[in-house]
């Protein structure tokens, strides 16, 4: 696995960093110590952070709704999160988009990480 996942707890949500290289399987990683974290703290909002050197492809996208159920990741979850890599950006927000058009998670793409906090702790 060629990541590096930090995660802070702040009470009502969980920041999260990722940094490394955007593949299937440290998507599987990295998603397994979401979930596992956000299970441990009992807090299912998630303000992430990433910048990853390279994307998944196209085809490991659509396989993100898979990942997501394999790891338990449901509708509880909120995600907040900004791709800090111009050049990944569009591929994090198409996973986004793969999710949310199957009704797997609730979640926004953000430029700033304080209009994602902001969001994410709204009540809306």
């Amino acid at each position: 696995m060629n990541i590096d996942v930090k995660v802070t707890p702040h009470g009502d949500y969980l920041h999260v960093e990722v940094r490394g290289i955007g593949n299937y399987e440290n998507a599987v990683a990295f998603w397994q110590q979401v979930a596992d974290a956000c299970e441990a703290h009992q807090c299912f909002k998630v303000l992430g952070e990433q910048y990853l050197l390279d994307s998944v492809t196209t085809l490991e996208a659509f396989d993100h709704p898979s990942i997501f159920k394999k790891v338990g990741i449901t509708t509880k979850y909120k995600f907040a999160w900004v791709d800090k890599n111009p050049r990944t950006r569009e591929t994090t927000q198409f996973v986004y988009d793969v999710l949310a058009s199957r009704s797997i998670s609730f979640g926004k793409m953000f430029n700033d990480i304080n209009l994602a906090k902001e969001w994410l702790l709204s009540k809306g």
